[in-house]
């Protein structure tokens, strides 16, 4: 069995097979993901999990009306414009935030 997927022993998934997403473009930025979670969301190392599949969404609330707030405030935080990424992926976020400071 592969370390990123368990199989579930019980309840009503039982038999079911849980995978993790990928976390290798993740690790490539940790100190950008790190940075960017304290600064956006108030969270420190170890209090979420996020993966190359983790989005903006992730992280707000139900109201949609919020991403703007969170791109505005990444906008002023890093000097740069994510609302283009709909997808809201963290990880084409965190690149975008070190492809600007590699400019700079």
């Amino acid at each position: 069995m592969n370390k990123d997927s368990r199989i579930i022993s019980r309840g009503p998934f039982k038999g079911k097979r849980i995978e993790f997403a990928p976390t290798t473009g993740i690790d490539k930025l940790v100190e950008i993901s790190e940075g960017f979670m304290i600064k956006v969301f108030g969270l420190a190392p170890r209090q979420y999990l996020i993966s190359d599949e983790s989005s903006l969404c992730d992280f707000t609330g139900l109201d949609e009306t919020e991403l703007p707030n969170i791109h505005k405030k990444i906008k002023k935080m890093y000097n740069i414009d994510v609302s283009d990424i709909k997808s809201g992926n963290l990880l084409e976020i965190f690149k975008r935030i070190s492809d600007s400071k590699s400019r700079a």
